[in-house]
């Protein structure tokens, strides 16, 4: 069963850490801010940044829909972004996500 959250391993006995998905999707987009020659596909949808967070049995599942910028080379821009994604995630959060998939759906010219 997919859940909207995910537990952390707690290293004190003071509570429990459960983070948002949403939060993971907010990192991403950031990250897809500061990366050149790529942008983030508009959604269709209102206030929706058109990342799909999946999260099911506590392990993360990214995929981001990506336009790239028609000179740049598709393959070290998506490999760049997906390494960027990853460790922003893991840093933020201390969380490594099990899989992020870079959707390349159009070209900016």
């Amino acid at each position: 069963m997919a859940k909207d959250f995910i537990q952390l391993n707690s290293k004190d006995e003071l509570g429990n850490i459960f983070l948002y998905k949403g939060v993971f999707s907010t990192i991403a987009a950031n990250v897809i801010d500061e990366v050149k020659d790529i942008q983030l596909a508009e959604s269709n949808k209102p206030f929706k940044n058109g990342i799909q967070t999946r999260i099911d049995q506590n392990k993360l599942f990214l995929s981001i829909p990506v336009k790239v910028v028609y000179t740049a080379n598709v393959t070290d821009v998506c490999a760049a972004l997906q390494n960027k994604v990853y460790e922003s995630i893991s840093y933020m959060t201390d969380y490594k996500p099990e899989n992020i998939q870079i959707d390349v759906v159009g070209f900016i010219f």
